[in-house]
Parts: C-alpha cells; structure tokens; sequence
C-alpha cells in the first residue's frame, strides 16, 4: 500500500530433469581392453557430464555400477550403468573321428555345444583324409562372444580290414558264371564293388577282378583271381 502502482505477474517454469540415455556397454570378457565410457548421451540434444569410476575395470569378474553425474546447467538427473565382466567361455564340441584314410570326413561344426551356441571358424577349415596320423585343428571364436579359443584332435587311421571272400573258379569256357559278391565272408562283411563288374567265361585264362570296399568301412580292397578253363 501507499506505493501508487499496479499489481503485475511473474511466469515462471519448473520442468522435469531430463535422464541421460546411453548405449549399454557388455558384458565384457575378463582381463580384455574395455572402452571408453562416453562423456555424453544420446540424449537429443546430448547431455554431458562425468562417470564415477571414471574407466571401466574389467580386471574382475561381477557386476559394477558406473554412476553419470550432468555438468551443471543442463537440468539433468544422474543416472547409472551396471557393467558386468564375464570370464572367458571354452567352447565345447561333440569329439569328430577317427577316420579311414581317404575316406570321406564330416563337416567341422561352426557352432559349439554350449548354451547359447559359440559360433567361431576352424584352422585347417576342413578335415583331410589323406595321410595317417593325428591332426590338431583350431576354433577361433567370432568376435564379441567372450570366448577362448579350443583345438580338437582328429585321427586319421590306415585302412586295417582285408575282405575275405569264398575263391570263385575254375569255371568251364562260357559256362554260366556265378554273380561276384557284393559283401564280403568277414565277421562283420565288408560291401564293396568290383572291377570288371561280372564274370566273363568267354576267354580262357586267368583274370583279376578288383573289390572296392564301400567308404566308411575302413577297409582296403582287395583281389580274385578267376580261371577260365577250356575242360
């Protein structure tokens, strides 16, 4: 009162704090080079500020909490990141082999038997069947996946098992020859097929016929000697 003026009015906002958005860091694996925590958010337009512990440990395995204070100014609210660090996952494979020599190899697998599954490459890529002996091949794990890396050691084994079989012959010149067989008298039989594939009783002589043993038998071929006589 006694002052001669007017009453007038004054606006005045009070808004919400604003929560810094980043982009979730790991998990990461233990003892690895951990990155940078960002000094702003995705917040748009981006709110800046500093992280308490100020880089990330990744020393120790569990769960650390990186708190995110604003600069001042920005009418942001503190926040935080929970960071966990793992340790390194072996990935565990299904045991491949022995094989036969030559023979025909199964696919390396690009995923491990672990839950969740670790996908990674081999080193040879592929299983050689060529030559006798033991064969160390390496997994190396698709980045990101903390994971360490793992051999398998594959045996390649000489063919060992000689197919037996009843001795055909002598047969009489174009008499009608028996069929060759197609298994062989070992106690487990051997299969295969031969070359010339029949009996061919129009020739006298003596002819050799080759049995090839089916894949997968560990097996080497072997031969008969058939006779063609004239009486």
């Amino acid at each position: 009162a006694g002052q001669c003026a007017t009453i007038a009015t004054l606006d005045i906002e009070i808004t919400n704090s604003i929560t810094p958005v980043f982009t979730a860091i790991g998990p990461l694996c233990l003892g690895v080079s951990a990155p940078s925590l960002p000094n702003a958010s995705n917040n748009l337009p981006s709110i800046t500020g500093t992280w308490n512990p100020a880089v990330i440990n990744t020393g120790a395995v569990g769960i650390t909490t990186y708190t995110f204070t604003p600069d001042a100014g920005q009418c942001a609210g503190i926040t935080t990141m929970d960071i966990e660090i793992t340790n390194s996952i072996s990935p565990s494979f299904i045991a491949i082999g022995p094989f036969c020599q030559n023979s025909t190899a199964s696919t390396l697998p690009l995923s491990s038997t672990n839950l969740p599954a670790i996908t990674g490459t081999w080193t040879p890529s592929a299983i050689s069947t060529t030559a006798v002996g033991i064969t160390t091949y390496t997994f190396n794990p698709d980045a990101g996946q903390c994971a360490t890396t793992t051999t398998m050691d594959i045996e390649i084994t000489a063919p060992n098992n000689t197919p037996t079989f009843t001795q055909i012959g002598p047969l009489c010149l174009n008499a009608v020859a028996p069929s060759l067989p197609v298994s062989s008298t070992n106690v487990t039989p051997i299969t295969g097929t031969w070359v010339p594939a029949t009996i061919n009783t129009s020739v006298a002589g003596i002819i050799t016929y080759t049995f090839t043993p089916d894949a997968g038998q560990c097996a080497q071929g072997a031969t008969m000697d058939i006779e063609i006589t004239t009486s």
